[in-house]
């Protein structure tokens, strides 16, 4: 018999997966009896995982009207970009002086491979491009810190799927190039230049987001 905490994972999963991939819009209302209706399950484990997307900022729970997804708005994205840059750069330059450098130089390789066969494709490249980022992180060893940055990147994800068709190729092809620079700088286990080309290519991104609101 599955528990019923097991069942709110599972309704979490859903929703969360949803939201990130924006099936769910912003706004879209999040009626309990119609979402448990929908998974053939009780309301109980719905409300439940309601209440933890809303912890993490994936769900609004407006009063008298209930739950609702929550808004991407300037604000929402200057709060998630200020944070990355809190703990990306600085992950970057301790990545700098811990990552395996033979990964990164692979990493680096199948980059380059990604950006000649699919350079016209968003999708593609975006996902290059996290995993990079993802690779900073796993470099370190610290779970937990792994851990709140995979939560944050699923805000990040969403933010990008939600803009996508917006990106022009100018802005992929700069990105492209900011993902070089930190790869240089890991590899050159240089901290300084590490840290500072993850600010400079964090707040290039923000900024052209910003712009397509």
């Amino acid at each position: 018999m599955i528990s019923r905490k097991s069942k709110s994972k599972k309704v979490y999963e859903n929703l969360k997966r949803r939201i990130v991939n924006n099936l769910l819009k912003p706004l879209q209302p999040l009626n309990e009896r119609v979402l448990a209706q929908e998974l053939r399950i009780s309301k109980t484990p719905v409300r439940e995982a309601l209440q933890q997307l809303e912890k993490e900022g994936f769900v609004e729970n407006v009063p008298n009207k209930g739950f609702f997804v929550s808004r991407i708005s300037v604000h929402d994205i200057r709060e998630i970009f200020e944070v990355r840059e809190i703990l990306e750069c600085r992950a970057a330059s301790l990545a700098a002086l811990r990552a395996d450098r033979e990964k990164l130089i692979n990493i680096r390789k199948k980059h380059e491979s990604i950006e000649f066969q699919n350079g016209k494709n968003p999708q593609s490249l975006l996902k290059a491009g996290d995993q990079i980022h993802t690779y900073i992180f796993e470099s370190l060893g610290n779970n937990r810190l792994l851990a709140i940055y995979k939560t944050l990147q699923d805000h990040v994800a969403r933010i990008r799927i939600y803009f996508v068709n917006q990106f022009d190729q100018k802005r992929l092809d700069a990105s492209s190039d900011e993902h070089k620079e930190i790869l240089e700088a890991l590899i050159a286990q240089d901290a300084s230049r590490a840290e500072e080309a993850m600010r400079t290519h964090l707040r290039n991104a923000m900024e052209h987001i910003k712009r397509l609101i």
